[in-house]
């Protein structure tokens, strides 16, 4: 898979316990074993669509070469996610990028890639 970056959002509550088990396994990882991850292209568009605007989010950016569990690429509600099989580990987590919803509940995001 040809990816330079995938990207993860969490609650800003849920860090704490994240870093702490030195595992990115969100809420989500214990409904069906893998963390739900995307490319920049699709950020706002995902983020805006599960996340109300009332709650403070964290951008997780990811090194997919770091990654060693299973990628594979699902579609789930129309969109296009890249699906972790199993646990990541913090050393694959490069950045953490605080997100707030402007007065009309979205988020902005704009991840643009340069070669």
């Amino acid at each position: 898979m040809d990816i330079d970056l995938l990207f993860a959002v969490i609650k800003q509550s849920e860090w704490r316990q994240i870093s702490q088990q030195e595992r990115l396994k969100p809420a989500s990882f214990e409904q069906d074993g893998s963390v739900n991850s995307f490319t920049g292209e699709h950020a706002e568009e995902i983020i805006n669509h599960y996340f109300d605007g009332t709650e403070q989010l964290l951008l997780i950016v990811l090194d997919p070469l770091r990654i060693q569990s299973p990628i594979k690429r699902i579609k789930t509600d129309g969109f296009e996610f890249i699906a972790i099989q199993g646990e990541v580990k913090m050393d694959a987590i490069i950045d953490k990028i605080k997100l707030k919803a402007d007065k009309k509940g979205s988020y902005s995001v704009h991840v643009k890639h340069f070669d």
